[in-house]
């Protein structure tokens, strides 16, 4: 007796075989060409919805920005902290005559006296390289003085403390002590001057400038 298939089982299997077919065609020919771009296309769609969403929003803010930026620059234009010349030159000048004023008002006569000041600009490849980066320009005078400590302490004080506000640095303190019997004193309580201790001072003092819109100073 021949053995024959059953008809039920082997229509399943050509339905299942037909709808395997259907969907390898619809994967190849369907999906592949058309589906996938599109989907891909409504998925670049939102992100530049969104993106869209986000720059109206920044723009709305364009106002309250601008004010904000405005308010800045009126702070650092009132700021009492930068040196208010228009240029180094006219700055370095300033300084020295500040500092020249702090020694005069300590009164000390030749117990605190200025020997050298001399305006410092640095490296000039590396000050046109900042100038292009930094909005402030460094001013700095290089100051030697002989002076006791009882006014040299008084001195940074003062310069430190003022407006506008500048900085003490590279500070080099040396003792030189005076000789000679004639200046000793005969006084009791009264300091020898022979005795006293004179310290030569070497120092960096320095402000910020701030530079023009155009990077110029």
């Amino acid at each position: 007796m021949r053995l024959m298939p059953d008809a039920k089982k082997g229509r399943a299997l050509a339905v299942i075989l037909l709808l395997i077919v259907l969907l390898l065609g619809y994967l190849v020919g369907v999906h592949w060409w058309f589906v996938s771009p599109l989907v891909q296309s409504r998925q670049e769609m939102i992100e530049l919805r969104d993106e869209e969403a986000r720059f109206r929003a920044i723009a709305q803010q364009r106002d309250a920005i601008r004010e904000a930026l405005t308010q800045v620059r009126q702070f650092e234009s009132e700021n009492p902290g930068f040196l208010t010349e228009a240029n180094f030159d006219l700055a370095a000048s300033a300084l020295i005559q500040r500092l020249q004023e702090q020694i005069d008002m300590l009164q000390a006569g030749e117990s605190c006296k200025l020997i050298s000041r001399t305006p410092f600009r640095g490296n000039q490849n590396a000050r046109a390289a900042a100038s292009a980066s930094e909005p402030f320009e460094k001013v700095t005078i290089k100051v030697r003085m002989f002076c006791e400590m009882e006014y040299f302490g008084p001195l940074l004080h003062g310069l430190e403390s003022g407006s506008p506000q500048l900085f003490v640095s590279d500070l080099t303190i040396t003792s030189r002590r005076g000789s000679g019997a004639a200046t000793r004193s005969t006084r009791p309580g009264q300091r020898s001057q022979a005795a006293a201790s004179t310290l030569d001072q070497s120092f960096d003092l320095y402000g910020y400038l701030r530079r023009s819109p155009g990077g110029k100073s």
